[in-house]
């Protein structure tokens, strides 16, 4: 059981590709006591060709199944994955447990560099080109141009926004896990 007596959450912590959501689950899941939480990667199961609104919800739904299964036991959860408030509220959850988006956010030239850096090998860019439907400077040029939208969205609902500029995996994580266990 949580020891803070606090309910249990589920928290969605988002953002476009290269914000940096994947990097911090190891370090979440190192700073925060695995009594109290279970941190997952919205994709870990897989992402089909192309992706999609479908399976994206989907897997939405079944973190959100998850995270009240998670509860039971006096857990929260935490899933990193793009989730937008109002794609939260589309896979319904009237009788779920309060749902906290969290949005990671970046400038145009942090997500360029990250995005750039990461494909770089034929595997990665046989993976993101397989997973998104794009070809990788296609994929990079719209996270870029998505970034300004998905964090207007996150403002327009009062969501928290951590800034992950010139911060390691491990400082955006421990910001995170503050913010979230306070």
């Amino acid at each position: 059981m949580k020891s803070s007596g606090a309910m249990p959450k589920i928290y969605f912590i988002s953002g476009v590709s290269g914000v940096g959501k994947s990097s911090l689950i190891p370090h979440l899941r190192a700073l925060l006591p695995a009594n109290q939480y279970d941190v997952h990667d919205l994709d870990e199961r897989g992402v089909p060709d192309g992706g999609g609104k479908e399976w994206h919800d989907k897997e939405m739904r079944h973190w959100i199944d998850v995270g009240n299964e998670n509860a039971m036991r006096g857990v929260s959860t935490i899933i990193c994955g793009f989730a937008q408030p109002e794609g939260l509220a589309e896979v319904g959850l009237e009788g779920d447990l309060e749902v906290c988006p969290i949005m990671l956010d970046a400038s145009d030239d942090t997500l360029r560099s990250r995005l750039m850096g990461r494909h770089t090998t034929p595997q990665s860019i046989a993976e993101i080109e397989r997973a998104s439907g794009k070809p990788v400077s296609e994929f990079i040029d719209k996270m870029v141009a998505d970034a300004p939208l998905v964090r207007d969205l996150f403002k327009k609902h009062s969501c928290t926004i951590v800034n992950t500029d010139g911060k390691t995996p491990l400082e955006t994580a421990g910001e995170i896990a503050k913010l979230i266990s306070d």
